[in-house]
């Protein structure tokens, strides 16, 4: 799965006063998995039913966005349908959201993600 989604609110609010202080963004380090699948909205700020977070597997910068990467395991979702993902900053604060169709992992199973974050 590789998605397009862009930054809250919250988020832009804090890369914004990052660059007039002259400060650092805060980095993007968790991705949470969620069953909420209520349409995204730049205005939240946590996911709307989160079941498991876990550190990204990776994030680069390209121009505008920031490639993430992660894999969700079945083993940590049992009988879930994960319908929500987020990306999390350092402070643990919500940096983006995107919903989607119903995905169900069995226990053996993984499943790939890269989202590409747009300020």
């Amino acid at each position: 799965m590789s998605d397009v989604i862009p930054a809250t609110r919250q988020f832009r609010a804090k890369v914004a006063a990052a660059v007039a202080a002259g400060g650092s963004v805060p980095a993007i380090t968790h991705v949470g998995w969620g069953t909420n699948g209520d349409p995204a909205s730049d205005e939240q700020t946590a996911l709307g039913d989160e079941v498991h977070r876990q550190v990204v597997g990776a994030a680069t910068p390209d121009g505008v966005l920031l490639h993430v990467t992660a894999t969700l395991s079945g083993a940590d979702v049992p009988g879930y349908a994960i319908r929500e993902l987020g990306l999390f900053d350092s402070d643990g604060e919500l940096a983006a959201r995107r919903a989607f169709s119903p995905i169900e992992l069995d226990p053996g199973t993984e499943i790939d993600s890269t989202l590409d974050l747009q300020f």
